[in-house]
């Protein structure tokens, strides 16, 4: 992607002094943009740069660059088997600490959709209590009492994101030339992944959307909250929520002051997310503890629905066998679920990975937990492919993913907690559901129909068949690697078959002369035919013997 003056340039610059402030200016900003070699760079080392490690300066450059590279980060964040332990760490940082912007920036966008605050609002506090890359959230107390959360998006935040988009496209074009070890990890498609998920999250109807539908899905569980959104209030660029209070989901001592039991609230959440994946095939695909709270009376709330995933029923059956081939270490049934993936394999490199797949496995089954460790069994899947260089896709990484992540939790909650034992029953639960669904059931006429037609066009093919055979145009063609055996094969089955027709003409001849003749087979003419008949069956006995053999 060539990359020119004007606006990309001038970003390009605003890059460089960023990546210069914390001492990483190089040759990657000239490999990016050969008209960045002789631009003044004036800005100076940040002060506190001696005292940290490279990975805390690198959140540091995602959190000066602006929204998109925060969000960048934060997604990076959630994909552990593409980065260390340490810069995991700093990462994760990036999801509740954003700058917040004053509110006077906002106040225009909220009163387009809200109306004028003092008419709308009883209370509007100011001051945002959660700020993110994208938008920042205020509480407000309407007209009628109700307490409310008002999510609102950052001035210029579109503008600023599609700006930076087509820098991540060509540092992505980069990656894949200059290192391709990384080509496993799809950085283009990654990229525009990001794209699709990032333009989406600007439209916060569709989060609002996301809730509801998701809320429908978990209304049979009384211990999830889905706070409610009030569309009145609500569109594009504002979205007003039910104000929700509780402490994060991983303040397992705060939990316990609500007399809340840490062991349950684990199981809610497994159980909801495990549902949500593999039963609706519509999830909450962003469970970091910052959107998973525990409220005081021990109900789980869900925050945070722009980032969802969708996978259709067939994959969430090939994904079910995924989970529970890693679980059972059937690296059989791994391998052939991943093929149905579309993961292609060289045949030579089949036996291998599956061999390191399954040391791999039986490795973490050996945990202390005496189960799965589903973190590193995870974390060393991606690494596994990657040697044997093969692409994971992006829908199974985001399941993988969101387990990995659900799954740390559970064990901050519960250290005694048992994958292996937990996933079963729900497993159990949602193939025999899976049977007698109503997706299933509406799918049966279609299929008795289909079956109908097949068995009707039998007698059509096979006249079809017979005429073309009758008028000489049908062709036989036959490819052997030796003719010769196949000639061999031929003569010895041409031989074995006139040997049984003319046993055949033998036993039938006989036995109609016989019967013509009127003849009572007694005495000497019935050990006759006797004999005829036995070695008639003997002979048969014996072909059919070496027919068997060959």
């Amino acid at each position: 992607m060539q990359m020119t003056t004007g606006v990309s340039l001038q970003r390009y610059k605003e890059i460089a002094e960023v990546l210069y402030e914390w001492g990483f200016i190089s040759t990657v900003l000239e490999d990016l943009s050969p008209g960045l070699r002789n631009m003044d760079i004036s800005t100076r080392l940040h002060p506190q740069i001696r005292g940290m490690t490279v990975y805390e300066r690198m959140r540091h450059v995602l959190e000066d660059l602006g929204p998109t590279f925060v969000k960048f980060g934060q997604i990076l964040s959630t994909r552990r088997e593409m980065i260390s332990p340490e810069m995991y760490e700093e990462l994760i940082k990036l999801q509740d600490k954003v700058p917040p912007v004053p509110f006077e920036d906002l106040r225009a966008t909220v009163e387009h959709y809200c109306g004028p605050i003092e008419e709308t609002f009883l209370e509007f506090d100011t001051k945002p209590f959660a700020a993110a890359s994208v938008s920042q959230v205020h509480k407000a107390v309407l007209r009628d009492g109700t307490v409310v959360a008002v999510k609102i998006q950052r001035p210029g935040i579109r503008e600023a994101i599609e700006t930076d988009l087509p820098l991540f496209e060509n540092l992505a074009e980069r990656i894949e030339k200059l290192s391709p070890d990384a080509r496993v990890f799809n950085p283009k498609i990654m990229v525009q992944e990001f794209a699709v998920q990032i333009r989406k999250e600007l439209d916060f109807t569709h989060e609002g959307k996301n809730s509801e539908i998701i809320a429908a899905s978990m209304a049979d569980i009384p211990e999830i909250k889905i706070p409610a959104v009030f569309w009145k209030y609500s569109g594009e660029k504002v979205l007003t929520m039910e104000f929700v209070q509780g402490c994060r989901i991983d303040d397992v001592d705060t939990i316990k002051t609500y007399q809340v039991d840490p062991v349950h609230i684990a199981d809610v959440g497994f159980h909801a997310y495990i549902r949500q994946i593999f039963r609706d095939g519509f999830f909450h695909a962003d469970p970091h503890p910052g959107n998973l709270l525990v409220s005081p009376e021990g109900r789980l709330i869900f925050l945070d629905f722009g980032m969802v995933a969708l996978i259709r029923p067939e994959r969430r059956k090939i994904f079910i066998k995924v989970l529970m081939s890693i679980v059972g270490c059937d690296v059989d049934t791994l391998v052939e679920s991943f093929e149905k993936l579309g993961l292609e394999f060289r045949q030579e490199d089949i036996e291998p990975l599956k061999d390191e797949l399954y040391a791999a496995l039986r490795e973490y089954q050996t945990s202390e937990l005496g189960q799965l460790n589903v973190g590193s069994a995870m974390d060393s899947l991606p690494k596994i492919m990657q040697k044997y260089n093969v692409a994971v896709p992006g829908s199974l990484m985001m399941v993988l993913k969101v387990i990995w992540m659900i799954f740390a939790v559970a064990v901050k909650l519960d250290p005694g907690f048992n994958f292996n034992q937990r996933v079963k029953p729900y497993f159990d639960e949602i193939i025999e559901g899976s049977v007698l669904s109503p997706d299933t059931l509406k799918k049966l006429p279609l299929s008795f129909m289909e079956m109908a037609e097949g068995v009707m066009n039998v007698p059509k093919a096979l006249n079809h068949m017979l005429n073309t055979i009758g008028k000489g145009d049908f062709k036989l063609e036959i490819e052997a690697n030796d003719l010769k055996t196949l000639s061999t094969s031929i003569q010895q089955a041409s031989g074995r078959i006139m040997i049984a027709m003319i046993i055949a003409a033998i036993v039938v001849g006989s036995s109609i002369v016989v019967h013509a003749s009127g003849t009572e087979i007694t005495g000497t003419l019935f050990y006759a035919v006797f004999t005829v008949y036995v070695i008639a069956i003997m002979v048969g006995i014996v072909a059919l013997s070496m027919m068997m053999k060959k």
